[in-house]
């Protein structure tokens, strides 16, 4: 079965410029030439000839994780104005000069950074490489470009509103990371409308900077002309002092809250409970990713699959994830429920939770979230664009490409010992933030017997 699947591998990365070994312990990354300019920007180029394409990616290290209180929504607005015209060209122009190249513009946000992309045919790498620096070094700000985008945002605002599990995920961000963390807020109208065209200005000088950001060129062409080329357009780019970012301290000692939104009419009950897992860089990393995957991260093995759905026939789905960064990881379960089940589903996950620390996972099991773990991992290879990204998130981890070229091999190396001390260690109910968003009035009975909690109404701000 191995062999099929690294030879498919292999099939894959003759199109990525990548090779696995053939073990299929190590990945072998295409050499990367990494160079500071001396403003302070990183960039990273990785020489790929197997397809005449040419991928930009340039990663800001800025996101939700620097919103001053009050301005929630302020990073999403910067990026997205970038895409509204330059100092020399307008919007539509930008538009119709990308479109002329077959690219198109693509912005990625996370929490703490946010990604611009573009990818190009080879002949036209020169083309994109002026379009993509101009949108990136000389935004106009115009006036009518951000009158638009927040319009939007403030739709979007209320849209939110309306949908539940962005009311459960909001409200399960807010007990977790509190309401003085950046992460732990949200956007409301009063935060979007607050946000002025001056304060966008503020926050890209601020945060937008070589200092403060990487660029990574993949792609059919040579590392010496394309560093002068990049060195042409990003050199003149001014570093600036990067603004104070507020830590996210996890508190594995703190016991969980339970919050339950009010939202009259609903005739079901959604879920969102949330503690805090591992970070990247501890070494309990790669256990705890197959803890996950037992629990509730697979799509139809794991344990809450199991005993909610299968066993119980409470919920059409039910799963765990895990968002993990390089100082902080969440672990998150979502899942509705018809409002008679509301107490059964609670009860059912708790349950399991706690079985599979008394009890802990099995050989089995862990040889199942192996081979799926490690033959996804191909998959996530399959294009010089994937690497990029690949490469991208795991700086922002804490990995550098040699820990990645090793990361098939370290899923690898867990034992059941590992994933039931790291389990016992982390995954605690007791430390289980439990936010349900129902109609209070139609299962307030069950609600009383999960034991004490605080409510709120769907309208209200998470972060009051």
């Amino acid at each position: 079965m191995n062999y099929i699947k690294y030879g498919f591998a292999a099939i894959l990365f003759c199109i990525s410029g990548i090779v696995f070994a053939s073990d299929g312990q190590l990945i072998k990354y295409p050499p990367v030439k990494d160079i500071t300019l001396p403003n302070g920007l990183r960039v990273m180029l990785i020489e790929q000839h197997q397809q005449q394409t040419i991928s930009y990616r340039l990663l800001v290290r800025t996101g939700r994780a620097d919103e001053p209180i009050g301005r929630e929504g302020i990073a999403s607005l910067t990026a997205d104005i970038l895409q509204e015209g330059t100092v020399t060209k307008t919007s539509d122009q930008i538009a119709d000069e990308i479109a002329g190249i077959g690219s198109s513009l693509s912005v990625s946000q996370y929490p703490a950074y946010v990604v611009f992309g573009m990818d190009v045919i080879k002949q036209y790498s020169q083309n994109g490489l002026e379009l993509f620096s101009d949108i990136i070094i000389n935004p106009s700000f115009s006036s009518q470009g951000f009158k638009r985008i927040k319009n939007k945002m403030l739709n979007d605002v209320d849209l939110d509103q309306t949908d539940n599990d962005t009311i459960a995920f909001n409200n399960g961000r807010n007990v977790l990371f509190g309401s003085e963390n950046p992460l732990g807020r949200t956007n409301t109208r009063k935060s979007v409308q607050a946000v002025t065209l001056n304060d966008v200005q503020d926050f890209y000088r601020n945060h937008y900077c070589p200092n403060n950001s990487i660029l990574l060129v993949i792609g059919d062409f040579a590392d010496g002309q394309m560093l002068m080329d990049l060195t042409m357009k990003f050199g003149h780019w001014q570093p600036t002092e990067i603004a104070h970012r507020f830590q996210t301290s996890p508190d594995f000692s703190k016991k969980g809250r339970i919050r339950i939104v009010d939202k009259p009419g609903m005739t079901q009950a959604i879920f969102y409970l949330n503690q805090w897992a591992t970070e990247s860089t501890d070494s309990n990393y790669y256990s705890y990713l197959v803890a996950n995957y037992v629990l509730g991260g697979s799509d139809f093995s794991s344990r809450l699959v199991k005993a909610v759905r299968a066993k119980g026939g409470m919920t059409y789905h039910i799963g765990s994830r895990c968002d993990i960064h390089s100082d902080y990881g969440v672990l998150s379960i979502s899942t509705s429920t018809r409002n008679q089940e509301l107490l059964n589903a609670y009860n059912v996950i708790r349950q399991e939770m706690e079985k599979l620390i008394n009890t802990g996972i099995t050989e089995e099991e862990l040889q199942k979230a192996k081979d799926y773990i490690s033959g996804s991992i191909p998959l996530q290879l399959e294009s010089p664009a994937q690497v990029a990204g690949k490469i991208l998130n795991a700086i922002m981890q804490g990995f550098t490409i040699e820990d990645l070229s090793k990361e098939v091999a370290g899923f690898n190396s867990v034992t059941v010992d590992d994933v039931n001390r790291v389990i016992k260690e982390y995954m605690r109910p007791e430390r289980l933030n439990v936010v349900i968003v129902c109609d209070v009035k139609k299962v307030e009975s069950q609600l009383t017997q999960i034991g004490e909690y605080e409510k709120t109404n769907y309208k209200d701000s998470p972060c009051k």
